[in-house]
């Protein structure tokens, strides 16, 4: 039925009230007549017709109800079949357009998929809840010191949970790392110290057995453990039955009494186990040592602000009572998933932006091939419309093979996601959280549901708009050739190249800033050498090696062993060498003359190294003399430091021979240190961290309590001639293992790998975006393509005239050519207008490079044109050799 003829049929068609009332009446009259013949009046006949008609209100009420629900049904019934009509067309015309039907399908599909693995990333990563109890109440909370966010101490934490009233639950927990031992091989694993209260803090029940009880929270108490699900399944093999047996943790039994379900695996931060802190009183009372996490359960009825308050509150008491460790020190809490995700969520948001903007450069390529499809069906649209097809029923018909177009594409979408998207988890750098968790879930497939309703309306739109606003569509049955040259008005095309090139301009500007920050990145010195190093990590365990002389002498032995293997050229020890980290965290150090206090303190970094540490790292010697072995514990003490700890501590002065208080002493007994010597700056977390204070103590000096800051633990570094990492790996586990075969060593890594690590994050974005920018670029090519050779198509007989009357081959092909550019070159425009809006979004992943860097947007935009004109100039080329009587003829 056509437009008009609904209308007419809307405007002339009795109300259905009207019906029913006229339906009532007539068969009131027909009673009535009925009755008059039997003899009654005709009043009297009418009051019984309508007595026996019963209540004629409700009964019309009824009737009108009854009566929408039919034409509903056949309004229903009339649209599906219509439908299923449309639908059946559009797949005869896929069929019969294989070609048209294969561009428009996997244009579709890359778009469509690409969003859908981003999209599942950033619903793992973001949008899914914690897996906690209540994922709103669940804070972390922190110490802040000269506004930078902190760990606590156990004395700090033992000192806030007593006084926070806003809280119903305040838990600490420290990572630590333990040999695990049992009928298996040795092996190292990450664990985690956990107070009782951690558990109804995050509302997690184990899987099997149980949690640890506050008794068992308690120094003296039986040991107990908590498996993770991760080492129950790789190291026990699920098997539920290693609940209530022991295993040894650095030589020291434990029971294992329950396993932690998966979900808890997002919140340990890479720990396999969990034991009770046990904190002694010696430890509840000491307020320096900062290494503890705290955890809070907000109370129902209390809002994040009023804990904000009831921590300021108790860091200022705190503060007063405990003025000397705690000067300039405060208190603050996030609600905990903000805290996990950090900056990830600007970065997949940023992403997600990008591969949006790559789907609708693939909907607008697929309304371009749709619009010329438009052109050529001209003729049949004409003919439908003349046997009585109404304007909506055929923009219907167009919106109904865009959304098979869409669907089509969506399936082959979802698919494409479902390929790449273990591809896309395995190459992503370490660290992001949960990411492992991202699959095509149920709220990722509905978003790929809205992506193809809304890919069907960006495809169909315009082309169902060129239908509504053609004057007349019987007009185009024409002279019978099946086109016309009025079908499409050539402005929309151009129009959706201009937005394909702005948006392409977009998403290749983002990748251009993130190249020219790798690159820039890669070329920054980190002070030393990576090339032939080996790292491993080593931990002697408390029960065989509890006193510092033990440890020393294990180190010790270890490391002659290791100097002396062959294919190692030199070997050293450090507690947290440079793009490895480790034990020892960071002091605070005070030069002689300033004030005893810890806002006098340089927060330094801490090394303490044995052997060859600075040849064997290739890190220059500045001034002063380096480690000697007569530099041990009864001789003077000692330290080095590097230039920006001598700058920061003397500056303008010469740092050898000043004096530093560090890492032990008090006022009356400052246990000076000397410096005697300055090394050059390392970038010890890569070359995006700028290099910052460090110190260095020679292991034979370091006071007895270092051995607990690290842990007993060490990173054995060695750089061998021929770089091999299996001779050199080989050379520490035959060194340690003549010491002492029980001790497993663990976190062995090049630092070359380490390096890679560090630019990791920085990699994959750029290289992501920059698939997404090329991949838009492709598109866009395709798009200008299409264009040009349909205004090829369209202008054959004025080409051929145009030669017939002596125009040349290059005229032609600048003519064509230059009417592609110029949609190209509003676009860029209009992209690079934006470009420098959008780049603020990276600024947090741009290293030394702005984000409105010229050279990138210039970049980007020559090669945009540049691309633009090639794709241009190929259907021109096509144009120049065409024949003009064979032209004129065709036109």
């Amino acid at each position: 039925m056509g437009l008009r003829q609904r209308l007419q049929s809307v405007l002339w068609r009795v109300p259905l009230e009207q019906e029913v009332r006229d339906e009532l009446a007539h068969h009131v009259d027909l009673r009535t007549a009925e009755l008059v013949e039997r003899g009654y009046s005709r009043g009297e006949a009418r009051a019984e017709a309508l007595r026996r008609l019963g209540d004629v209100a409700l009964m019309q009420n009824q009737l009108t109800s009854l009566g929408r629900r039919r034409n509903r049904t056949l309004a229903r019934r009339e649209w599906l079949a219509e439908l299923r009509q449309d639908i059946t067309f559009a797949l005869r015309q896929c069929r019969h357009y294989p070609g048209f039907t294969a561009a428009a399908v996997l244009t579709l599909a890359i778009g469509i998929g690409a969003t859908t693995a981003i999209f599942s990333v950033v619903n793992a990563v973001v949008l899914m809840p914690l897996p906690v109890g209540h994922p709103d109440r669940v804070l972390y909370v922190y110490t802040t010191w000269h506004g930078q966010m902190g760990n606590t101490s156990v004395g700090n934490y033992d000192y806030i949970r007593q006084r926070v009233s806003t809280l119903d639950y305040l838990a600490a927990a420290a990572s630590g790392s333990f040999n695990l031992a049992d009928e298996g091989a040795p092996e190292r694993v990450l664990g985690m110290r956990a107070t009782w209260n951690v558990f109804p803090v995050f509302g997690i029940a184990p899987r099997y057995g149980r949690v640890f009880t506050q008794d068992e929270d308690r120094p003296g108490a039986a040991h107990v453990v908590l498996l993770t699900s991760r080492l129950w399944q790789r190291r026990f093999g699920a098997n539920p039955s290693i609940v209530g047996k022991e295993i040894r943790l650095s030589g020291v039994p434990y029971e294992v009494i329950g396993i932690m379900p998966p979900a808890f695996d997002d919140l340990a931060d890479g720990a396999e186990l969990i034991v009770p802190t046990a904190f002694t009183p010696a430890q509840l009372a000491m307020y320096d040592e900062h290494y503890l996490e705290m955890y809070g359960l907000r109370k129902a009825d209390v809002s994040l602000p009023q804990v904000l308050q009831d921590l300021d509150r108790v860091a200022t008491n705190l503060v007063q009572d405990h003025p000397h460790d705690n000067p300039e020190r405060g208190s603050a809490a996030q609600v905990l998933g903000g805290v996990l995700v950090g900056d990830y969520r600007t970065r997949l948001f940023v992403l997600l932006g990008a591969v949006v903007l790559v789907l609708v450069i693939a909907c607008a390529n697929v309304a371009n091939l749709l619009l010329a499809r438009l052109a050529a069906r001209s003729r049949e649209l004409a003919i439908r419309a003349a046997i009585g097809a109404g304007r909506g029923r055929i923009v219907r018909q167009v919106l109904t093979e865009s959304l098979v177009l869409s669907v089509m594409g969506g399936i082959a979408g979802v698919l494409l996601a479902w390929w790449i998207l273990p591809t896309l988890i395995a190459y992503a750098p370490t660290g992001v959280p949960r990411l492992a968790n991202a699959t095509l879930s149920a709220p990722v497939v509905a978003a790929a549901l809205a992506m193809v309703l809304v890919s069907t309306l960006l495809v169909g739109l315009l082309p169902a708009i060129q239908i509504v606003r053609r004057p007349e569509l019987r007009s185009d049955l024409g002279d019978g050739k099946g086109t016309s040259a009025n079908g499409v008005r050539p402005w929309v095309r151009q129009t959706l190249i201009a937005a394909q090139a702005a948006l392409v301009m977009i998403v290749l500007a983002g990748a251009a800033l993130l190249v020219r920050s790798a690159i820039k990145l890669q070329a920054v010195p980190i002070g030393f050498t990576t090339s032939g190093i080996l790292s491993a990590r080593l931990t002697l365990p408390a029960v065989q090696y509890g006193e510092p002389a033990q440890s020393l002498n294990a180190f010790r032995t270890i490391l002659e062993r290791l100097q002396g293997a062959p294919g190692v050229d030199d070997a050293a020890l450090d507690s947290q060498p440079p793009l490895v980290g480790g034990g020892g965290g960071t002091n605070g150090l005070l030069p002689e003359g300033r004030d005893y206090n810890v806002a006098s303190a340089i927060n330094s970094r801490s090394h303490f190294v044995m052997g060859e540490y600075f040849r064997t790292l290739h890190i220059p010697l500045r001034a002063g003399r380096e480690f000697t072995d007569r530099d041990i514990r009864t001789a003077p003490l000692v330290m080095m430091v590097n230039e920006t700890f001598a700058r920061t501590a003397f500056p303008g002065q010469d740092p050898i021979g000043k004096r530093i208080m560090c890492c032990e002493g008090t006022p009356d007994n400052p246990m000076w240190k000397t410096i005697v010597g300055v090394v050059a700056d390392v970038r010890s977390r890569g070359p995006a961290e700028p290099p910052r204070a460090e110190f260095y103590l020679p292991l034979t000096q370091v006071p007895d309590a270092a051995w607990n800051w690290i842990g007993r633990t060490m990173i054995m570094i060695a750089r061998g001639s021929s770089g091999d990492s299996a001779v050199l790996a080989g050379a520490m586990r035959q060194a340690v293992g003549d010491l002492d075969p029980t001790l497993p060593l663990y976190a062995v890594r090049s630092m070359d790998d380490g390096l890679r690590l560090t630019l990791a994050q920085a990699q994959f974005n750029t290289t992501l975006m920059s698939l997404l920018g090329l991949t838009g670029l492709i598109l866009a090519a395709l798009g200008i393509y299409s264009v040009i050779a349909w205004l090829v198509a369209q202008r054959t007989r004025e080409i051929g005239v145009r030669m017939a009357l002596g125009a040349s081959a290059t005229q032609v092909v600048r003519q064509v050519t230059l009417h592609a550019l110029k949609p190209v070159s509003l676009g860029l425009v209009a992209g690079a207008v934006a470009a420098l809006g959008t780049g603020r979004l990276l600024e947090g992943q741009l290293f030394e490079v702005g984000a409105r860097d010229p050279i990138a947007i210039g970049t980007v935009v020559a090669l945009m044109f540049v691309v633009a004109l090639l794709a241009g100039a190929w259907p021109a080329l096509r144009a120049s050799r065409i024949d003009p009587s064979q032209a004129l003829h065709e036109g």
